[in-house]
């Protein structure tokens, strides 16, 4: 232990956060510690430069700064913030690493931390109050923020669905079928259950997990090489001379899991576009079946949305009763709660009347995580480059105008939505009198109807189902519907003719029906 940073001895010894190293790293000892607990952008592998040679102290700061600079060139590293341990007090050096660096496209902060300050986080009752404290003199806000809007999320930025992660964790042997709306979260969920089952493993095993976006495949040829390249790229060639036979492919997983030590999880992202490319060829998902079958060699975890939630209920497919369905809908209140006040009380950010804008933010968003997201970091914008700690619920009104944060909220509805879908809300949309304003099935059948859109019951109740799915509408409560975003509805009536919009739908839905009358709704 004696041959560790002061600062990473006390977080390890006293509150058990995991690291590794040391690692050489041009002419400095590097490390990777986890501190993903914070729920900052600060990760379950945030590097850590440790400057405490003699030759370090005796180089002038610019020459320093610049080897710091060079270390995470080499090292590669693509993280936010790179902590700078230092052995003596050095004000100079924080001031030459001041400026975000630029490197590979990426941008890192650093936080440097003198010899002086690992002393005090060390001898704090609290050394997480006293280390974040520090770095929040030296980072912007946006660079510790955890929320993220662009892509998935896993770790330290990863909030919610703590129930699902459990129940798949603790079900280690069932096939798992997820089904959700676009932006809801399924890659998140995904890419956090490949990081706890590899931080399960022991030291040294091979790894046993896979992750593939199947929205890029164009075969079951491409699914098949895109395994093996993650698992042993050797066997490329040799699976190239012998993917006409159907038993080899039957037989792969078998192979796999033999050469990998073990069952190996294969989790499948946006599994729709695979199962669109073959057109009702199921010969990989009946190899699926087989190899997971009766507790064998391969455990698969699925994830899309409507051609996976068609597919799992034909019955004459391998994908019907292939395993444990899950439907993944908006965060609950408790969700979004700890989504919004966790991370702004570890950034020292107050929050005036507290459940209010909780509340707020719940409401306007209907615990849709990535709008949440959006949210929040809109919130955290407003207190970039100030002094100002302190959010209200006037702040929220800053949100409520922002185009970017309504474009988003657009996109989202649209990109969840089928052209039925769309009329429903429409038409509940041009009626409404408040946002509080509910329908019923027979009501929403009246107004579709007296605007010459006549559908099956089936298509509307499975039309409405999705929309509850897909968070924009409420219920059915009491029989009755309502609209779960009152700001989609201010931005739908503010920015179009509803009847052109209804009138597009309408068109797009009746064209729909005609090429494909089995999945118009």
């Amino acid at each position: 232990m004696s041959e560790l940073p002061l600062v990473i001895r006390a977080l390890h010894e006293r509150l058990h956060f995991r690291y590794r190293g040391p690692l050489r790293q041009a002419h400095f000892d590097t490390f990777l510690i986890d501190l993903a607990d914070w729920k900052l952008s600060l990760t379950d592998q945030t590097p850590c430069l440790w400057v405490h040679k003699p030759e370090h102290q005796s180089l002038a700061i610019f020459d320093l700064a610049e080897e710091v600079r060079d270390a995470v060139r080499e090292a590669d590293w693509h993280a936010e913030v790179v902590l700078v341990l230092v052995e003596w007090q050095t004000a100079e050096l924080h001031e030459a690493l001041k400026a975000a660096f630029s490197h590979a496209g990426h941008f890192t902060q650093f936080a440097v931390i003198d010899a002086v300050q690992q002393r005090a986080i060390a001898e704090a009752a609290s050394p997480s109050r006293v280390m974040q404290d520090w770095l929040l003199e030296q980072i912007p806000l946006s660079d510790l923020s955890p929320y993220e809007t662009g892509r998935f999320v896993t770790g330290n930025r990863f909030f919610g669905r703590e129930f699902d992660l459990k129940q798949i964790l603790r079900q280690q042997h069932d096939n798992y079928l997820i089904v959700g709306v676009r932006r809801i979260g399924k890659s998140s969920l995904l890419r956090e259950l490949q990081r706890r089952l590899d931080l399960s493993d022991p030291a040294g095993e091979q790894p046993r997990r896979v992750y593939v976006d199947c929205s890029v495949l164009q075969s079951e040829d491409d699914f098949y090489k895109e395994i093996i390249s993650q698992l042993n790229p050797r066997d490329i060639k040799r699976f190239e001379r012998q993917s006409q036979s159907q038993r080899f492919k039957a037989q792969l997983f078998q192979y796999l899991a033999g050469r990998q030590g073990g069952r190996i999880t294969y989790l499948l992202d946006e599994v729709d576009g695979l199962l669109q490319q073959l057109t009702g060829d199921y010969h990989v998902f009946e190899a699926m079946r087989h190899a997971s079958a009766q507790d064998g060699y391969a455990r698969f975890i699925l994830a899309g949305f409507r051609e996976l939630d068609r597919t799992l209920h034909l019955i004459d497919t391998p994908l019907y009763h292939f395993g444990i369905e899950l439907t993944l809908g908006p965060f609950k209140l408790d969700d979004v709660r700890k989504m919004v006040t966790e991370p702004l009380d570890q950034l020292r950010i107050k929050l005036e009347h507290r459940e209010e804008i909780v509340q707020h933010i719940y409401q306007e968003t209907a615990g849709h995580p990535n709008l949440v997201q959006f949210y929040c970091k809109s919130l955290l914008d407003q207190l970039e480059g100030t002094k100002r700690r302190i959010l209200s619920v006037a702040d929220l009104q800053v949100v409520y105008d922002d185009n970017d944060f309504r474009r988003f909220l657009m996109q989202t509805f649209l990109s969840n939505t089928l052209p039925l879908e769309r009329a429903i809300v429409f038409a509940m949309v041009a009626t409404i009198d408040a946002p509080e304003t509910t329908f019923s099935l027979k009501e929403i059948d009246a107004e579709l109807g007296r605007r010459s859109l006549q559908v099956e019951l089936s298509q509307l109740n499975t039309a409405c189902d999705n929309l509850v799915t897909a968070g924009v509408l409420t219920g059915p409560k009491q029989k009755r519907y309502r609209l779960s975003i009152p700001l989609l509805a201010t931005m739908l009536a503010e920015t179009y003719s509803l009847d052109f919009v209804f009138g597009k739908a309408r068109r797009d839905f009746l064209a729909a029906t005609a090429l494909h009358p089995e999945s118009a709704s």
